[in-house]
């Protein structure tokens, strides 16, 4: 057991090493290609970039920590930002805890899914992600539209400080999930279940319940995530979040949380969305297309998984 977690902390560790290498050589490299990158203007831009997929990212570790999978967090927040779009005309701003339920209602069913039915997470929440995904196009009719109302985007423009107001969204839930996984008894269930879930059971784990409400948080951050992005960039369709997906992922794994479960954690998180965002911003600055963006990031993912993943102990997914 002391073997096992040295060979666990060294493992995070030299992942947090790479990660942090790898991000400072990547900004120093688009700094230099084009020294605006960094420019006021250009890490206004980043914030933009990195803030709202922060919130997705936090959500997603948390499931992750416990060794599982949530393929419907891009279909939620695309969801939750359509259900704003479509329907703050009609019911104002009550349209935000109306996206934000239904986006928990849809964890809640894909740890009912998991946890209760045992349906392997990634089928639960592929599955799930699917009929999200049939909601928004049932609702938008696949149409473009556009949001007006000036108090919803405020949420996410309003400048405090020279930056805007979405940076601190990102930074506070960012700074409540570090406190959730290391200071209150749910977090430190996640850990547990995502080392042994059959030991935490028998350590007086309730995992069904603490599996649950891992997923509904997931699909509450998600939906929190579409109502900041919808309350930034103030339109879109469902084609919106496309490619998403790989990008995420690898965020968390970038930041060192173990695919398998039970390492890493949100506070390595914010690494990770900072390589990976702001990695795709300066690719786009190239003009490097999205084919070669996702490679990009699939390596990434790969690489990552290969520093933080025990595979004296790795066990088959859960």
């Amino acid at each position: 057991m002391v073997r096992s977690t040295i060979f666990r902390g060294s493992q995070q560790n030299m992942a947090t090493i790479v990660s942090v290498i790898a991000a400072i050589a990547i900004i120093s490299t688009f700094q230099i290609i084009n020294p605006s990158f960094l420019s006021p203007q250009g890490r206004i831009s980043l914030v933009y970039a990195m803030s709202y997929f922060l919130i997705a990212a936090c959500g997603l570790t948390m499931v992750i920590m416990m060794g599982s999978f949530d393929f419907s967090v891009v279909s939620l927040l695309k969801l939750a930002a359509l259900i704003c779009v479509l329907y703050i005309d009609d019911i104002g701003l009550l349209v935000i805890p109306l996206a934000l339920l239904v986006c928990t209602g849809f964890g809640f069913i894909n740890g009912l899914l998991f946890a209760r039915f045992k349906v392997p997470s990634f089928l639960a929440t592929l599955g799930m992600s699917l009929v999200a995904e049939g909601l928004a196009l049932y609702l938008s009719k696949g149409f473009l539209y556009m949001i007006t109302n000036r108090t919803f985007r405020a949420l996410s423009v309003t400048f405090i400080g020279g930056l805007p107001s979405i940076f601190y969204w990102g930074l506070g839930v960012w700074a409540v999930s570090i406190f959730v996984a290391f200071y209150t008894p749910f977090g430190r269930h996640l850990y547990a279940i995502g080392g042994n879930p059959t030991a935490a059971s028998l350590c007086g784990v309730d995992v069904v319940k603490t599996r649950i409400n891992a997923f509904m948080l997931s699909g509450f951050l998600a939906g929190l995530a579409g109502v900041l992005y919808m309350a930034q960039f103030g339109g879109g369709s469902i084609e919106m979040g496309a490619d998403m997906s790989i990008p995420l992922f690898a965020s968390v794994v970038a930041g060192g949380t173990s695919l398998a479960g039970g390492t890493g954690g949100p506070h390595r998180t914010l690494l990770g969305v900072i390589l990976i965002t702001w990695t795709q911003a300066g690719m786009s600055m190239l003009a490097m297309g999205n084919d070669r963006q996702l490679v990009i990031f699939a390596l990434i993912a790969i690489g990552m998984s290969v520093l933080t993943t025990n595979r004296k102990s790795a066990s088959i997914v859960k």
